[in-house]
């Protein structure tokens, strides 16, 4: 217990609270904000295309394991670049609170657009800091701590901004959000930097060495069989969530519902809903086998969409506590089924560049599908729409009955 407020795990959680804050200014935080000021629904779903970084981060990640950062990188390689984006980020958000949205839409779009360029690239040397940090015995501790306050982190984005929206403005928001990330500079300063140990080849050139274990892993992935069938259902898995996510908070505000009971139920009842979800998966992945629960968890991400028609039918409280359990229950229980297949699916000697792709391959519904979402919640409207969505499950089902002969060989880990 002591070392969880060792001066080490302190720095790892302190790094994963700044990696959670930024990144629902591009998904559910910013649609409810585009809602609240008359946005399209259609416009908002495009919005989402804005967090296309996460997805493609990778092809840039090799570059800032490489190079140091000039300004800051007497103070560290990982420590510069990550002083640095932070600093990017609180700009950002300061520029954020005095433009009017309204009037400067494109303006509005570049700097979402920049603060998930920089966000996605924070969580890039923040990753390598934690690993690199970390000795064997300390690194489940530190991964704890770091998703601990990531997810504290996203509660303070979503829940609280959309209560406190109640009451201030957007731009005293952001202007705290600003002061907060220049309070995390000057903590990172504090934090030590790791050391680390970067091996090239004989003859090898700086530059190929990054290269040649990207490509290596990902050569090395395909040939597994039925490798691409198993990208396409990475791709699907979730694609229900994808589509519908980006709309729901948009939904909400258009039933009526405040930012305080959104915030309120949606993130923080819709939390313990989730972690419970999450806590349960082992359990019951080890009780069913990993096959029947990719059926039963593929089948329910799309019927959990049926709940907000619950919504729709009688808008208050309890039906959107009723819909939030169940649809966050099996959203934390799928999600955490995914990341272990999504382990299972890499090779240990090419485990990091393999899971980078993967989780890349994964964002992609959400950032491209859900961009369509706009549209078809306009063309359908609340009720088309997540029926819709709801059948959304059926290529990942295909997929799976599939690609059974190939899961069932797949070992899940005891512990």
């Amino acid at each position: 217990m002591s070392y969880y407020f060792s001066r080490k795990n302190l720095s790892v959680a302190l790094l994963g609270f700044a990696s959670g804050l930024p990144i629902l200014m591009t998904l559910s935080t910013f649609s409810y904000w585009l809602s609240t000021l008359g946005v399209q629904k259609s416009a908002i779903g495009l919005a989402s295309l804005l967090g296309l970084p996460y997805l493609l981060k990778f092809l840039w990640a090799p570059l800032l394991d490489l190079f140091s950062m000039p300004l800051f990188g007497q103070l560290g390689h990982r420590k510069g670049w990550i002083l640095l984006f932070l600093i990017i980020i609180a700009g950002i958000f300061f520029a954020l609170a005095f433009i009017d949205p309204a009037k400067n839409p494109y303006l509005l779009g570049i700097l979402i657009f920049l603060l998930a360029t920089a966000s996605a690239s924070l969580d890039i040397v923040v990753d390598a800091y934690r690993i690199d940090f970390l000795d064997e015995e300390t690194q489940a501790y530190g991964a704890s701590s770091y998703l601990f306050m990531y997810r504290i982190a996203m509660l303070l984005m979503g829940a609280g901004v959309l209560a406190l929206s109640d009451f201030y403005s957007w731009s005293l928001i952001f202007q705290g959000v600003g002061l907060l990330f220049i309070l995390i500079v000057l903590l990172t300063l504090l934090i030590e930097e790791p050391k680390r140990e970067v091996v090239i080849e004989e003859g090898e050139a700086p530059l190929a060495a990054p290269l040649k274990r990207f490509m290596e892993g990902f050569i090395q992935f395909f040939k597994r069989d039925k490798a691409l069938f198993f990208l396409l259902l990475v791709v699907c898995y979730k694609l229900p969530d994808a589509v519908s996510g980006i709309m729901v908070t948009p939904f909400y505000h258009e039933m009526g519902y405040s930012g305080a009971e959104i915030g309120a139920v949606t993130k923080i009842y819709g939390l313990i809903a989730t972690l419970l979800g999450a806590f349960l998966a082992a359990t019951i992945i080890h009780q069913l086998g990993l096959y029947r629960s990719l059926i039963i968890s593929a089948v329910l991400i799309g019927l959990t969409n049926l709940g907000y028609l619950l919504i729709i039918a009688k808008p208050n409280l309890w039906m959107l506590m009723v819909a939030i359990s169940g649809e966050n229950f099996i959203s934390g229980f799928s999600s955490a089924l995914f990341i272990m297949f999504l382990g299972l699916l890499c090779d240990r000697n090419a485990s990091a560049t393999q899971y980078a792709l993967l989780s890349a391959l994964a964002s992609f519904g959400l950032r491209v599908f859900g961009g369509a979402s706009g549209f078809l919640a306009e063309g359908l409207g609340w009720e088309g729409f997540f029926i819709s969505t709801a059948i959304f499950f059926i290529p990942s089902l295909l997929l799976i009955l599939f690609l059974k002969p190939s899961i069932v060989k797949m070992k899940v880990p005891t512990s």
